[in-house]
């Protein structure tokens, strides 16, 4: 992956797209992605009650300048992906910097390690997605790793290009890549009506299952 590199421009979807993301539930982008996309179940909301939803500016390792730069260059409605390669023996990123970044009108962050300064994130209501949390934060000023800005990277397994959005709540995080984002929306909204309908038909019924497993061989006493 390319490093000492910072792309100023990437391709977004719409303010309104997102919006309209952030008002699916994490589980239904998962299906709706064909059970695809989802994060490991160790990067995990620290802000529970928020929702984190914006389109990814990326940042390629844990160095601080790097970081900022990617923060410089992010607009509202955007997040900051920090792909710090999963380490959990130092944060790198924090209460002032999310104050700061929150002042800017970016929507949150994701860090593939860790943070700190827990209770402020959730005084001020900024979420964060993240490994967990260490008081331990990396020594200053920076300088000491190369990183990139705006480039393609990998956490779990899961490729986030810049511009895609990065939905998380309290069941986990989602990536919906960019040329699907309309797709996602369409297809959850349709879902998530179905599944209401379903439901209110069945409401106070029997689901019937006794029987189906009964007519698959199931002994019934």
């Amino acid at each position: 992956m390319s490093v000492r590199e910072i792309y100023t421009e990437i391709i977004r979807p719409s303010r309104s797209e997102i919006t309209a993301l952030s008002r699916v539930p994490v589980a239904s982008i998962v299906d709706a992605l064909g059970k695809t996309g989802a994060l490991s179940y160790c990067l995990r909301l620290q802000t529970p009650g928020l929702v984190l939803c914006g389109s990814a500016v990326t940042a390629l390792g844990p160095d601080v300048t790097v970081r900022r730069a990617a923060i410089d260059l992010a607009q509202p409605g955007d997040l900051v992906v920090v792909a710090a390669g999963g380490r959990k023996e130092r944060s790198c990123f924090g209460g002032v910097t999310a104050a700061h970044m929150q002042s800017r009108g970016i929507s949150g962050v994701l860090v593939d390690g860790m943070v700190r300064d827990v209770a402020e994130l959730r005084r001020i209501a900024f979420p964060t997605v993240a490994r967990g949390t260490t008081p331990l934060n990396y020594d200053y000023p920076a300088g000491r790793e190369d990183g990139a800005v705006n480039v393609p990277v990998d956490i779990d397994g899961v490729r986030i290009t810049p511009g895609d959005v990065v939905v998380g709540d309290e069941d986990g995080t989602v990536i919906v890549p960019r040329d699907q984002v309309a797709a996602v929306i369409s297809k959850t909204q349709a879902a998530m009506a179905a599944e209401d309908e379903k439901w209110w038909a069945r409401r106070g019924q029997s689901l019937g299952a006794v029987q189906q497993l009964a007519d698959t061989g199931y002994k019934i006493f």
